[in-house]
């Protein structure tokens, strides 16, 4: 790593490098910038989330999250920093037999069984926010659901934890103009959980 990255990463919410001889982009993101949407191609959006999900760059990457040099972590402080983030995939992440509710609370049950019960009006005021159906979202398992109540409930879940740095993959890809307007709600959403958070889009890259 180059003292300039050295001096800058407690600085960064998220700063990515590829290696050498990589796809080419570069990911800077400062701490406290809210909300950031950044263009990437596939083969560089596939190097950083692969990165990002395993707080291991690639050999000749450099990654930088919430201020931490992943590269230099040991595995507590690497699982210390995981339960700080998270990753939004864009199909929503879902589990495919579990419904909806199963698939919100799942990781939330994992962590503190006693606080599923009394999330459920919160998940439902959530959902209702960002312009689901509640009653029926919950109840279907994911092959029932549309793309956007895929990615609504993988959001949700994301939101129960509020997390310092949520990372969202392609928010919008795929999705009918009605659905991409709803999208653009998630931002403010996470805001308003977690209002020193940061926000991180990683949007397709336009076509050249």
């Amino acid at each position: 790593m180059t003292t300039a990255r050295a001096a800058e990463a407690p600085q960064l919410a998220l700063g990515y490098e590829p290696p050498p001889g990589g796809p080419p982009g570069r990911v800077w993101i400062a701490s406290g910038t809210g909300h950031r949407a950044v263009p990437v191609n596939d083969a560089f959006k596939a190097r950083l989330v692969a990165a990002l999900l395993d707080l291991e760059p690639q050999p000749g990457a450099w990654l930088a999250v919430l201020g931490a040099d992943a590269g230099g972590l040991g595995d507590r402080e690497r699982r210390a920093l995981r339960s700080r983030i998270a990753f939004l995939p864009a199909n929503g992440g879902m589990i495919s037999n579990l419904n909806g509710w199963e698939n919100i609370v799942l990781a939330l049950g994992y962590r503190d069984a006693k606080r599923v019960n009394a999330a459920l009006p919160k998940v439902s005021a959530l959902i209702d926010r960002l312009g689901g159906s509640p009653r029926a979202l919950l109840a279907k398992l994911p092959e029932e659901m549309t793309l956007y109540e895929k990615k609504l409930a993988g959001y949700v879940r994301i939101l129960l934890e509020a997390p310092e740095l949520v990372v969202a993959e392609n928010l919008a890809g795929g999705l009918e103009p009605e659905d991409r307007r709803r999208t653009a709600a998630f931002p403010a959403a996470y805001h308003a959980e977690r209002p020193d958070g940061v926000f991180v889009q990683l949007d397709d890259a336009p076509d050249d």
